[in-house]
C-alpha cells in the first residue's frame, strides 16, 4: 500500500481502515530513516496538519521537518487501553460537559492587614484601589503593584493575595520582585520590606523572579517560607510548587533550601544545606536534572505541558483549572501522555483534541464524566 496525501487526510478525519492506519503510524516511527522530501505538495500538507494540532510536542528526538508529520498525529497514550475516567462534578453546578469551560477571570482576592477582602476581578486594569494608607494598582498587564506613602514604610503591613479554583494572579513586590501565582495559590507579603531582610509565605505554587536588593554594600536576603521547606534566594528566576508535589526548579540564579517549614519574622536561624544551579529540580528528597525546565511553568504561560506526564498528574491539573473532582482509575494512573494544551480551552476541547490522536468516546452521566 502507498504512503499519499489521501491516507494522511483519511488518518487525520479517523476514517483510515485499520491497514491504513497501522502503515501511516509505521511510517512515522521510521521518519528519521527517510531522505528529505522532495514533494513540496506533501510537505504542505504535512505543515496544515501540524497546524491543526499545534498542542503536540514530542521532545525525545528532533527531526527537522520530519517531526512534523509526527508532531501533528501522535499518538498521546503510550499504550492502547481503554479508558475509563470517572469526573464528579459539583452536584446541580453544571447541566453537561460543554457547561466546562475555562475561566475568564482571575478569580483570586487581596486581603488587607485589618482583614478586608477585595475581589481583584472588580479592579479594571489601570484602576486603583486606594485603602486610605497605600494604594493598590492594577496594571494593563494585570500586574497588581502598591504605591505606598514613604511615611508608612517604617512600619511592616502585610498583605496576601489568594487565588481561588482556576485563579491566577501577578503581584510585583515593593523591591521590584515579581511573583505569579497559580491556581489554589496564596502569598503573604509586606507592602514594603525591611532594611534586613525580605521574606514571603507561600501556599501552593508561585514564579517568582527576585529582584537584586543591597544595603550598604550588602546583599539584602530574600526568603520564600513554606510550611514544610524554607528557600534562601540568591537572586533567581524559579518556580517554588509547595503543594504536595513539593519541586521547586530553577530557571536562573540558585537557590538553596532547608528542610523545615518557617514563618514570616521568625527569629531563629535556619541552616540551608541542599543548593542546587540552574536547570535542577530539588523535591525534598533529591536533586533532579530537567531535561526541559520550562515544563516546570507551562502554567503560567498559560497551557498544560503533557511531556512526560501520566494521566493521574494530568487529572489532579484539570480539577485544580476547571473545579471538578476527577477520579482516575488506578490501572491508568501511570500511563504516560505526551504534547500539551492552551488552558483557554474548554473541558470538552480539551477531551476533544485527545480524542483526535488516540481514539476515545466520553459521555455524562449521573455527574460523571465517562472516557472509554
Amino acid at each position: 500500500m502507498k504512503i499519499d496525501d489521501s491516507i494522511f487526510a483519511r488518518y487525520q478525519a479517523g476514517k483510515c481502515s485499520a491497514a491504513e492506519q497501522l502503515l501511516v503510524e509505521r511510517w512515522l516511527d521510521q521518519l528519521d530513516r527517510f531522505p528529505e522530501p522532495v514533494d513540496t505538495e506533501m510537505l504542505t500538507l504535512l505543515e496544515n496538519l501540524d497546524s491543526k494540532m499545534p498542542f503536540i510536542k514530542k521532545r525525545r528526538r528532533q527531526f527537522g521537518w520530519k517531526w512534523l508529520a509526527a508532531a501533528s498525529i501522535i499518538v498521546m497514550l503510550t499504550t492502547t487501553v481503554y479508558i475509563y475516567w470517572g469526573q464528579r462534578v459539583e452536584q446541580g453546578r453544571y447541566a453537561s460537559i460543554d457547561a466546562i469551560h475555562a475561566p475568564i477571570k482571575s478569580n483570586a482576592i487581596v486581603v488587607l492587614e485589618n482583614n478586608t477582602e477585595y475581589d481583584l476581578d472588580k479592579l479594571k486594569r489601570n484602576d486603583t484601589l486606594n485603602t486610605g494608607n497605600y494604594r493598590i494598582v492594577r496594571t494593563q498587564d494585570d500586574e497588581i503593584i502598591y504605591l505606598t506613602d514613604p511615611a508608612q514604610q517604617s512600619k511592616i503591613v502585610y498583605n496576601t493575595i489568594r487565588t481561588k479554583t482556576g485563579g491566577t494572579a501577578h503581584v510585583q513586590l515593593a523591591d521590584g520582585t515579581k511573583v505569579w501565582l497559580n491556581t489554589n495559590s496564596e502569598l503573604r507579603y509586606p507592602i514594603s520590606f525591611g532594611a534586613e531582610i525580605r521574606e514571603v509565605a507561600l501556599r501552593g505554587e508561585g514564579y517568582f523572579e527576585v529582584a537584586k536588593q543591597e544595603r550598604a554594600g550588602r546583599r539584602v536576603p530574600f526568603f520564600v517560607r513554606g510550611n514544610t521547606q524554607t528557600i534562601q534566594v540568591l537572586g533567581t528566576k524559579f518556580n517554588a510548587d509547595f503543594t504536595s508535589n513539593n519541586e521547586t526548579a530553577l530557571l536562573e540564579g540558585a537557590v538553596a533550601f532547608s528542610n523545615q517549614g518557617s514563618s514570616l519574622e521568625q527569629t531563629k536561624k535556619d541552616r540551608f544545606s541542599v543548593r542546587i544551579r540552574p536547570n535542577q529540580v530539588y523535591d525534598g528528597r533529591k536533586i533532579i536534572e530537567a531535561r526541559d525546565i520550562s515544563r516546570y511553568i507551562d502554567w503560567k504561560e498559560g497551557y498544560f505541558d503533557l511531556n512526560d506526564l501520566n494521566v493521574g498528574q494530568l487529572s489532579r491539573k484539570l480539577s485544580a483549572w476547571y473545579g471538578v473532582e476527577i477520579r482516575v482509575d488506578n490501572s491508568l494512573a501511570q500511563v504516560r501522555l505526551f504534547g500539551r494544551v492552551r488552558r483557554d480551552k474548554s473541558l470538552k476541547e480539551v477531551l476533544d483534541l485527545l480524542g483526535q490522536v488516540h481514539p476515545m468516546n466520553y459521555t455524562m452521566k449521573n455527574n460523571y464524566i465517562y472516557i472509554k
